[in-house]
């Protein structure tokens, strides 16, 4: 399995006691013993405070409701409480809950990063789990190490939108959040909150809680896939020219068997040569500041034997004053038959060039990929499979981004 990420902190009193302080409770192979009455409190958020909502909370043994302060905190006693217990909170600007888990009387949030959390622990959209909450079954699927890694995938997930990994602890950091009368009050984890909103929709929140309910860990081997699937992986393109220091963007086409889905594209991208430049998650390659030949190389991490290598010619007449560039967010979406999203390319323009519309043309490869205009806004087909989206500059045509569309 693909190492979650470095954690290198102790979690709050919501999730181990055995950190210092806590009530009393202890901790053994990784789950909380329960504790007889207990209070929980924290911050109901999205980036604004959640003012005037009611927040309910069912445990083991006992429930209990309350209201927040126009500041989004609350304080929850539960007489004769006993953990482990599923809080929901009501936001009533879009009807929408947010969910936490606790395991641990202490704080615990409420906020679109403890929702995803949540659904990512339980691997199911969390409503349905706290209308009527299976208590072996939290039990089981929440422990210390298993928040862990949870929460490394929450954050892997989020990677190609805004960078959650240095939030140590989405359920127990202390939050001050903004307000209607002190938009400024916020502190760095509600400014995250507001980073998220602004770069996700209503409808790419609800694909990402889909997917962290439904997708395996990346970096799994597939051992036994479904008989007479043959995994393929082609790398694109095969050989490229850049400057020094330039950029160039790679994309793998993969496929996948049968009701597997991933947070991300199973691939793993590494520069062969440890002086020929860098790569990212995403394929975004940048070339070293010597010219020379270099291979990009890409692996299949489900199938670990599936491998292909690239050559990049990096030449020594120095970049030009203008690089083009050409990239998108995401190289792997998934979505449901007949959902919609919105694509977005990121491109620079030549010193004084203007355009009436971004110089991009967006093109579906199979002929029964689903719809996309111009602007690259896309409905997904109502047959599950996978799908690719391609965008291409207008103005320079060599560059191109190919987009991996998973439906099911």
């Amino acid at each position: 399995m693909k190492p979650a990420l470095s954690l290198g902190f102790c979690f709050s009193t919501v999730l181990l006691a055995a950190c210092g302080g806590g009530t009393g409770t202890s901790v053994n192979s990784g789950v909380v013993t329960p504790v007889i009455g207990l209070t929980l409190s924290g911050t109901a958020a999205t980036g604004m405070a959640l003012s005037g909502a009611p927040v309910n909370a069912k445990c083991r043994t006992g429930s209990g409701t309350t209201t927040t302060a126009s500041d989004g905190t609350y304080s929850l006693a539960i007489a004769g409480g006993v953990l482990p217990c599923v809080l929901q909170v009501n936001n009533a600007a879009d009807n929408k809950k947010l969910h936490a888990i606790a395991i641990n009387a202490g704080v615990v949030n409420l906020t679109p990063l403890t929702d995803m959390l949540s659904t990512r622990l339980m691997r199911t959209d969390m409503s349905g789990v706290f209308s009527n909450p299976d208590i072996a079954a939290v039990e089981k699927a929440v422990t210390v190490e298993s928040i862990k890694q949870a929460q490394a995938d929450v954050s892997l997930a989020l990677s190609s939108y805004v960078d959650v990994s240095k939030l140590t602890d989405f359920y127990g950091t202390p939050l001050k959040a903004a307000t209607a009368a002190n938009t400024t009050a916020g502190d760095a984890q509600d400014k995250l909150l507001d980073a998220l909103k602004a770069k996700m929709t209503a409808a790419q929140q609800g694909q990402a809680l889909d997917l962290l309910a439904r997708a395996s860990a990346v970096g799994v081997v597939v051992d036994n896939a479904e008989p007479g699937f043959k995994p393929a992986l082609e790398l694109l393109p095969m050989t490229a020219t850049v400057a020094t220091n330039g950029k160039l963007s790679f994309s793998a086409v993969t496929n996948y068997p049968a009701n597997v889905r991933y947070i991300r594209q199973p691939v793993k991208w590494t520069v062969v040569e440890s002086d020929g430049g860098s790569i990212s998650l995403n394929g975004e390659y940048t070339a070293p500041d010597k010219a020379g030949v270099y291979h990009v190389k890409v692996q299949r991490e489900d199938f670990p034997a599936l491998s292909a290598v690239a050559t990049v010619t990096v030449g020594s007449t120095p970049a030009p004053v203008f690089t083009p560039y050409l990239n998108v967010a995401a190289k792997s979406v998934s979505l449901k038959p007949g959902a919609q999203h919105f694509f977005a390319a990121g491109i620079n323009y030549p010193p004084g060039i203007y355009y009436i519309r971004q110089p991009v043309t967006w093109t579906l490869v199979e002929a029964n990929a689903g719809a996309i205009d111009i602007l690259g806004s896309y409905t997904a087909p109502m047959q599950p499979g996978v799908y690719h989206v391609r965008v291409q500059r207008d103005d320079f045509p060599e560059l191109m981004v190919l987009v991996e569309v998973i439906v099911s």
